[in-house]
């Protein structure tokens, strides 16, 4: 794992947006959505797997960084998108009725965390060196 003073700000930042986003849906999972069919499940997977990907951020391997920040941002948007769904509708028989505190965090986090994930991955996938410009006819 990388020392935090070798990592940029812009890394430790994702890194912690990440652990919000797993906090936030393990929280809720402890809190209620455990007793819910399918949601519950969810809610432990995405507190696991953000867990998991905090750490392959902070990996010292450029190719498990670019690959946690691709996951991280599909983690995030696909969080963004069932939250989307259960305030609006019905996602896997469970209905958002309101935007409690814990989802506003949530959603927050994921919108910070997505640019922020995609300027990592395009870093890591260049390994930390611009690509060139073409030349201009």
């Amino acid at each position: 794992m990388l020392a935090p003073g070798s990592m940029s700000r812009s890394r430790l930042a994702a890194i912690a947006l990440v652990a919000v986003i797993a906090g936030v849906h393990f929280e809720q999972y402890v809190d209620f959505m455990s007793q819910i069919p399918t949601i519950g499940v969810l809610f432990l997977l995405n507190a696991a797997g953000g867990a998991g990907l905090v750490f392959a951020l902070a990996s010292r391997e450029r190719v498990l960084r670019l690959l946690a920040a691709i996951g991280a941002i599909g983690l995030a948007g696909g969080s963004l998108v069932s939250i989307a769904i259960a305030l609006s509708g019905n996602f896997f028989g469970y209905s958002e009725p309101t935007l409690r505190l814990p989802i506003v965090i949530a959603i927050l986090a994921e919108v910070a965390a997505i640019p922020l994930l995609a300027q990592l991955a395009r870093r890591d996938a260049w390994g930390d060196v611009p690509p060139v410009a073409s030349p201009q006819p």
